[in-house]
């Protein structure tokens, strides 16, 4: 944990069932032609969310157009691409409406929209963004990415890594979560996206960039995200529930922004270049492969970590404790449904190396070196065995 530190919250987050309702308050309270652009993708318009937000615009006579070319993972084309319709529309304000992939890609093209490069141009912090004149408001429809409140945008760039842009005015001017959003999510998505979620608050608050308030927003986060999956998973039109997610993934998105991931979102990260897994299967994996591993390097962190996962402690040590949240985390991963095999993903235990060498790349660097403990390259390679061989 770090004896000295900042902690900023830039984002406005209103919530609760209903609040989309203040979008047009909103965009005219900020912008002066109103003009905005819509970024979401083809699976939450036929949701019918998007139309939802066109039928407040439309009564605020705010001019609108969508932007919904995305693919899974955000990549340099669709933030360009993105990027150029907010620039031929002349919009001073973007909606993200979507999981982590669609706002990232509007946070991102927001920027990129003010000046005239491509978004490669921006990749590890190589130059520096324009400065930011378009607000930004997010809506996100899954509890997981966090990308309501942060910062940073991973994406693909175009040698297909895995590498990431930040910027501390990417941070969206204001989150919107409504329950009514995320409602309708697919079971195995709910699931995902939570454990996601739960991934960031774990990594957040045990890494070396810790500190007493990110351990707070870590913390409340397992609390919530642990003590409502289950129950959403069970009752999915569980608004109360859907809330609680919702808020349990914000709180985690506050957490990484202040305080990063560590070698679950490094091996994620890889195993997404490597095979192209979605973010959040990747990321729970990785985790579910190093949590007892990470228990190691700071135990009484790891039983706070599992006392807010509901885990039972009457008569056990502390010690016995951290583990017993790693036996937790392996309950929601199988609970969830989750495919644990990257078999079906073409992998296996001859992608060892690459995936090490992918683990050990200058865009994992952050993530590698932010743990409670060090990480040498055997035990990266006794990850990937791990991983590479259920």
């Amino acid at each position: 944990m770090q004896e000295t530190f900042e902690f900023g919250l830039k984002t406005k987050i209103i919530c609760g069932e209903g609040t989309y309702l203040q979008l047009g308050q909103l965009i005219k309270e900020s912008t002066a032609s109103t003009k905005t652009v819509i970024v979401t993708d083809k699976g939450v318009i036929e949701a019918g969310l998007v139309n939802l937000v066109e039928k407040v615009l439309h009564e605020s006579n705010i001019e609108y157009t969508v932007f919904s070319d995305l693919e899974s993972d955000p990549s340099v084309r669709s933030i360009d691409a993105a990027a150029r319709v907010i620039q031929d529309f002349d919009a001073d304000c973007v909606i993200g409406i979507g999981g982590g992939s669609a706002m990232d890609v509007a946070k991102m093209a927001s920027l990129v929209a003010v000046g005239g490069a491509s978004a490669s141009h921006y990749e590890l912090m190589a130059n520096p963004f324009p400065k930011k004149t378009i607000t930004s408001i997010m809506i996100p429809t899954t509890s997981g990415s966090g990308a309501e409140v942060t910062s940073t945008v991973v994406f693909t760039n175009a040698e297909k890594r895995k590498v990431w842009g930040w910027d501390e005015q990417m941070a969206p001017d204001v989150a919107i979560l409504d329950p009514l959003f995320t409602e309708g999510l697919p079971r195995h998505l709910t699931a995902a996206t939570a454990l996601d979620a739960l991934v960031h608050a774990i990594e957040a608050c045990t890494g070396t960039r810790s500190n007493p308030i990110v351990e707070a927003f870590g913390l409340k986060s397992i609390e919530l995200i642990c003590g409502n999956v289950e129950r959403v998973l069970h009752n999915p039109r569980d608004l109360e529930g859907r809330t609680a997610l919702a808020v349990g993934a914000a709180l985690a998105g506050v957490a990484i922004e202040n305080g990063g991931t560590g070698i679950a979102h490094c091996m994620g990260h890889a195993i997404t270049t490597v095979g192209r897994v979605p973010h959040a299967r990747a990321v729970a994996m990785a985790m579910n492969a190093t949590y007892r591993w990470k228990v190691e390097g700071d135990v009484d962190l790891f039983a706070k970590v599992a006392k807010a996962m509901g885990v039972h402690t009457e008569g056990l040590s502390k010690s016995e404790i951290a583990y017993a949240g790693a036996d937790r985390f392996k309950e929601l991963v199988h609970s969830s449904g989750l495919n644990t095999s990257l078999k079906e993903d073409g992998l296996s235990i001859n992608d060892v190396d690459l995936l090490v060498e992918t683990m050990t790349s200058e865009e994992n660097q952050p993530m590698r070196e932010n743990n409670c403990r060090f990480v040498s390259e055997e035990d990266l390679r006794s990850f990937a065995r791990e991983l590479l061989s259920s």
